[in-house]
């Protein structure tokens, strides 16, 4: 009878070892297809991302087309800011109103530090006329607070009648 327990405890053992060695093989594929499944969440995201953030390739496809938004989004932008601004400075200095200077000046600053010398490369090389010395121009022809001197006006005298010429 020993003999007979213990092969019966062996088949058991073996039994147990054989459904063990199942389940870790089952644990085993079930991880391979979760991370097989996270990994290509992670590169399908990855690839998402990557196409939302590289604005400069849908850019070379229709620069038209995003340079007209970008303008128009800067037109509605800076037309909004300026009625607010315009408002607010006829009533007491209100905290827009310095808050809408300091945007402005700030906008200003980094629009004459980075952005005009990149657009007045890009404009000379495409139209072959500078830029800058354009906007300078414009800003050395501001008219001034001068009073201008007027001209007399010439007396108006009253109309004389015509005379017909007489038919032949």
């Amino acid at each position: 009878m020993p003999s007979q327990t213990t092969s019966s405890q062996q088949q058991h053992k073996k039994e147990l070892q054989r459904q063990i060695g199942q389940t870790r093989d089952s644990l085993r594929d079930t991880v391979e297809q979760i991370q097989d499944t996270a990994e290509q969440k992670y590169q399908a995201a990855k690839e998402t991302v990557s196409d939302v953030l590289d604005y400069r390739d849908e850019f070379q496809k229709e620069p038209v087309i995003w340079s007209l938004g970008a303008l128009s989004a800067g037109f509605a932008l800076g037309y909004t800011l300026g009625y607010s601004h315009k408002v607010a400075k006829t009533k007491t200095r209100s905290q827009f109103a310095t808050f809408a200077d300091s945007v402005v000046d700030e906008l200003s600053h980094v629009g004459q530090r980075l952005v005009l010398p990149e657009l007045n490369a890009k404009i000379a090389e495409l139209f072959g006329f500078d830029f800058a010395g354009l906007v300078q121009q414009m800003r050395g022809s501001k008219r001034t607070n001068a009073k201008r001197l007027k001209k007399p006006r010439a007396r108006k005298t009253a109309k004389r009648p015509r005379r017909r010429k007489a038919s032949a």
